[in-house]
């Protein structure tokens, strides 16, 4: 059975090809620092790793280490499906879908989570303030926060479309956050979260649909400050 730390670190690792930190030949951070930068075991490292060796995305050369072996735009997922969809671009678009999309998921969060993720969803939440200015982190944690609350509602269909949306967030989130920074977005989650755990529809979903709004209008006011 695979630990939440071994999901974590899998996770991680999926976002850095994904968005194309790593590339194809390139060797990946070495397991001891991986597992002081998430602060976990070497044992959740090496169960991540090997997870992505036997999808063939990782490959082991002895006496040098790992390395990225097909760089994939979704380890899960259809990439046909992916690459004429979803263009990498459209994030204004990819925002407007979420800004419907992100609050129905946590009605269905409240009505179907379990205790456990409940819990876990406040840790990532903590991550993301300890990670306040540092934009890969903070980015990171920010898109685990939704994700989690995609994979809470129980809905394989949404959370395969978290996934993807996800891991093409991180990279425009964090170019977002060296022009704005960090703290409306904190101050957002803090609302998101107090609705969730006091298990508040409404107020989770308008929350939910106001930060989505929020970052609407931040996108907008960025670029057109750069045209």
């Amino acid at each position: 059975m695979k630990s939440k730390n071994s999901e974590k670190v899998f996770e991680y690792l999926k976002e850095k090809i994904m968005n194309c930190e790593w590339q194809d030949g390139d060797q990946i951070t070495p397991e001891i620092q991986l597992s002081k930068e998430l602060e976990v075991g070497r044992n959740a490292v090496r169960e991540a790793i090997e997870k992505l060796v036997g999808m063939k995305v990782l490959v082991k050369k002895k006496g040098k280490g790992t390395f990225v072996q097909s760089r994939i735009i979704d380890l899960e997922f259809n990439n046909m499906l992916i690459n004429t969809m979803i263009n990498k671009d459209d994030y204004l678009d990819i925002l407007e879908f979420r800004k419907t999309f992100e609050p129905e998921n946590i009605r269905l969060f409240i009505k179907n989570a379990n205790e456990g993720e409940y819990e876990e969803l406040k840790k990532i939440y903590e991550a993301m303030i300890e990670n306040r200015n540092d934009r890969d982190k903070f980015s990171y944690y920010d898109a685990m926060f939704h994700n989690l609350i995609a994979k809470g509602t129980k809905n394989s269909i949404i959370i395969k479309i978290s996934d993807v949306l996800s891991s093409i967030m991180i990279s425009h989130q964090k170019k977002l956050n060296v022009i704005l920074g960090s703290e409306s977005g904190i101050k957002e989650h803090t609302l998101i979260l107090e609705a969730i755990m006091e298990k508040d529809e409404d107020m989770a979903y308008l929350f939910m649909r106001k930060h989505i709004t929020r970052t609407i209008k931040d996108v907008l006011h960025v670029k057109n400050k750069n045209t």
